[in-house]
């Protein structure tokens, strides 16, 4: 039966390009515009923005691709790594409080805060590095 799920799904994505290009003739609407030269059609596919940050034409919105990076990396990844980081650190406060002297808890309860700080560093570390290759990208 997994073999089988496996399969179809393969098949489905492997077929999936194949739907998206069946379309034929002008295209008219707001998806695209064609253009016929030698017999080539050329069209400019719309895709609006998931999260609404371009629909109200905003001066100071980014309706690119790296504006959408950015907001979803500022609005939903550092928001919930931030939140499971300091839970990670307060469940490891939480461990080495009921240890008690068991030296087993306690290198749990290091281990588990180790890994907290850990995490919270590579959010924090990954946020910088895509900042600052933004940086660069603007500059060029």
């Amino acid at each position: 039966m997994k073999k089988l799920l496996i399969n179809s799904l393969a098949i489905f994505l492997l077929l999936l390009p194949t739907l998206a290009l069946a379309q034929s003739g002008q295209n008219s609407g707001s998806q695209g515009s064609g253009q016929n030269s030698g017999g080539t059609s050329i069209y400019k596919i719309n895709i609006p923005s998931p999260l609404k940050m371009c629909q109200g034409s905003t001066p100071g919105s980014d309706c690119s691709i790296p504006g959408l990076l950015n907001v979803i990396i500022n609005n939903i990844v550092v928001p919930i790594g931030g939140v499971v980081a300091a839970l990670m650190i307060m469940y490891a406060g939480f461990l080495y409080v009921t240890a008690r002297g068991d030296t087993a808890q306690i290198k749990k309860a290091h281990e588990a805060l180790l890994y907290g700080c850990i995490g919270a560093a590579i959010l924090l570390g990954a946020k910088v590095i895509a900042t600052a290759i933004k940086g660069t990208i603007d500059q060029l």
